[in-house]
């Protein structure tokens, strides 16, 4: 009998003061986030019915245990007579789904005719996708043995410049009016998103410590693994405390998950090495997704 934290259909849910995060994500197995108060999902390994509602689904990479329910949320919302969903994915992965597609369409016996394809948006790093018009989703790099791209959410807010602090509300409309920029635009990020990775990702892309809210993988925990996680793009525990080591302020989240264990380890494993390896301080923002 498989244990409880091997079970999609059991995910960890986690309550924060913005957001709400449902997720499930043991190597191999299956990986999804979700984050209804963003109306969107990270990957799609699993499709519970809570994730069908939400209509944008930010793909990290290819692999079956992230990807191997994306058309079945596709298929439940047409059945449910909901409008089409949005699919980012990496942009050298598109082809690849597009053929996936149509072959499980072939499967099922659906005619040319009625064949309506998934709304398939490519991606790659640097690339926007603005969720509404204070909240929008950046992509970039992962090291990965695929193709892989991670998503920061930002709230983008409006800022008075200091030189036009005290001006009445018809001043400004009016200095609008002129064309005279007179806000500037901050880009708070509020949640990053890493599916698979390497270290090396966060020692590119530091930007994703100023996140509230951090998810990133911890697939290998044990000292003879190192080997197989760096030959399959994963990230080890050694890796992590290395790079706390060496890059101390990085990480300011206020909140970081830790995901994607391999299917080896029993719970009790995953919590006793975490907690007796990992820094108090650090160990204080952690949660651990199991």
């Amino acid at each position: 009998m498989a244990p409880p934290h091997h079970n999609p259909g059991r995910p960890i849910v986690l309550e924060f003061p913005q957001e709400t995060i449902t997720a499930f994500s043991i190597s191999a197995l299956a990986t999804y986030v979700l984050v209804p108060e963003l109306n969107c999902a990270f990957d799609m390994g699993e499709c519970p019915m809570d994730a069908v509602p939400l209509d944008r689904v930010f793909i990290s990479h290819a692999h079956g245990d992230h990807t191997r329910c994306m058309l079945r949320h596709e298929a439940l919302r047409r059945l449910m007579g909901m409008a089409p969903a949005t699919y980012y994915v990496p942009e050298q992965t598109l082809e690849g789904f597009q053929g996936l597609s149509r072959a499980w369409k072939q499967l099922e016996n659906v005619s040319d005719r009625n064949y309506e394809p998934p709304q398939l948006h490519p991606l790659r790093p640097g690339d926007v996708v603005w969720l509404h018009r204070q909240l929008a989703a950046k992509a970039f790099q992962v090291n990965h043995s695929l193709p892989s791209l991670g998503y920061t959410i930002f709230d983008v807010r409006k800022k008075l410049k200091e030189e036009f602090h005290g001006r009445s509300g018809r001043e400004l409309a009016q200095l609008r009016k002129e064309g005279v920029a007179f806000e500037d635009e901050q880009w708070l990020p509020r949640l990053t998103y890493i599916g698979d990775s390497t270290i090396d990702t966060l020692y590119r892309e530091r930007h994703v410590g100023e996140s509230r809210i951090l998810l990133i993988e911890l697939t290998y925990l044990m000292e003879d693994e190192r080997n197989i996680a760096r030959k399959r793009g994963h990230t080890h525990l050694e890796d992590l405390l290395t790079f706390l080591k060496e890059c101390p302020g990085v990480l300011n989240n206020q909140h970081i998950i830790l995901k994607h264990f391999s299917m080896r380890y029993d719970r009790r494993l995953i919590l006793h090495t975490l907690k007796s390896r990992l820094p108090k301080p650090f160990l204080e923002r952690v949660h651990i997704l199991v």
